[in-house]
């Protein structure tokens, strides 16, 4: 029973295993969307604006609070509660919206 069976009876020289090559560090993945935000800041002008939203009054009471605690205007909150909900969301859901807003642009 100390004889091999199979294949490895009939080999009598084996291979040596190659030496061992250690993979070198991929370079930093570039991402295709910018990271901080997807809506463009540029200077915003009253007919940039949108007119009104519809909103409850409670969140509309809230929008202000915050706009007064930070010392920014109400559609500047709106913006970075927007960014932020955005950012939050999956990358296809992002490529979705930044095309639409390239769309608008255009």
């Amino acid at each position: 029973m100390s004889e091999k069976m199979g294949i490895g009876s009939l080999r009598i020289n084996k291979t040596t295993r190659p030496l061992s090559v250690e993979p070198e560090l991929n370079k930093t993945e570039d991402k295709t969307l910018p990271t901080d935000t997807l809506l463009n800041s540029k200077q915003t002008t009253s007919k940039s604006l949108a007119k009104s939203i519809r909103i409850s009054s409670e969140t509309h009471t809230a929008i202000s609070t915050i706009a007064t605690i930070e010392d920014k205007k109400i559609y500047e909150v709106i913006e970075d509660m927007v960014n932020s909900y955005i950012q939050s969301m999956p990358s296809p859901s992002r490529k979705i919206i930044r095309d639409s807003i390239k769309m608008k642009n255009i």
